[in-house]
């Protein structure tokens, strides 16, 4: 966080503010201007009410700090699903080959990150399943783990190639992105991508057994997050992932009838793809659980 000093004083000394006014009432004024140097970071805390004092919103921050554009790393994502959704494995590929140029020209982390994210799109455009490079998840791993705040781009990062890793890993970044993230989630976009995460990773653990505790904790956060009344795709789907996590855990019956009447919404709107999605993923995870496993055979 402390390249954001830089930005910091080109937007306190616009705005007229003196460092001792700026601080006031928050930190030290020689804690902030080695702050605005480059020379310490600040907490995350800290950080949010100078942006309060200054009268602006984290993504205006972000506006101004990169130069008055749109992030380049954010509109990575656009850019990607665009040529997903067009099955465009070409477009996908050269985007794959730019940015690992990138990589190799600025060690610039992300690069490297965005290279996976376009693999796994590459991957399902063909149809193939491509296990990714154990020193690939690693270094995704690094990167996720070291960030201080997860802003937006983490966030779309992890939930584009969550799957790519192992449950342990899943579990911690999971947990982490929860976490990192609570200073953000008042912004609706970084609300929804957490909404995306929290069931993803119910999602990935159901398929395990061994995580039906862990799994319960994170229906717990997806059941306590702040998700929008006008976002009725994703509360049904709660349900939905309700009823599966009934079944893991021995009562098939409830469950069965829960998912089912999340699956009977959709089918009532007509949204056959979604319908088609959860019925094949039900049936998978009712031929996949064994019978006599209960949450209390993990205590």
């Amino acid at each position: 966080m402390n390249d954001y000093g830089k930005t910091i004083r080109k937007i306190r000394e616009e705005k007229g503010y003196t460092l001792q006014q700026l601080s006031d009432g928050i930190l030290s004024t020689s804690f902030l201007s080695k702050f605005e140097r480059g020379n310490s970071d600040i907490s995350v805390s800290y950080f949010l009410k100078i942006l309060e004092k200054l009268s602006l919103s984290y993504d205006e921050f972000l506006f101004v700090h990169n130069d008055f554009n749109l992030d380049n790393f954010e509109t990575f994502f656009d850019k990607a699903e665009q040529a997903y959704v067009k099955r465009n494995l070409s477009k996908l590929q050269t985007l794959k080959e730019v940015h690992m140029d990138k990589w190799r020209t600025t060690k610039v982390a992300a690069y490297r990150c965005n290279t996976l994210v376009l693999d796994v799109l590459i991957n399902i455009v063909r149809d193939e399943f491509v296990e990714a490079e154990k020193e690939a998840i690693e270094f995704l791993f690094d990167y996720l783990f070291q960030v201080e705040v997860w802003g937006y781009y983490e966030l779309r990062l992890y939930n584009a190639t969550m799957f790519l890793m192992p449950p342990k890993m899943v579990l911690t970044l999971s947990e982490t992105a929860y976490k990192k993230s609570v200073y953000l989630r008042k912004l609706a976009k970084v609300n929804q991508i957490i909404i995306y995460i929290l069931s993803n990773t119910i999602t990935y653990l159901l398929r395990h057994n061994i995580y039906l505790r862990e799994c319960k904790v994170f229906l717990g956060y997806l059941d306590n997050i702040s998700i929008p009344e006008k976002d009725l795709l994703s509360r049904n789907h709660l349900l939905y992932l309700q009823g599966l996590y009934e079944i893991k855990i021995g009562n098939k019956e409830k469950g069965i009838e829960v998912a089912n009447k999340a699956i009977s919404m959709f089918r009532e709107l007509g949204s056959t793809s979604l319908v088609t999605e959860r019925e094949n993923f039900l049936h998978i995870l009712l031929n996949d659980t064994p019978l006599f496993f209960t949450l209390n055979d993990k205590e």
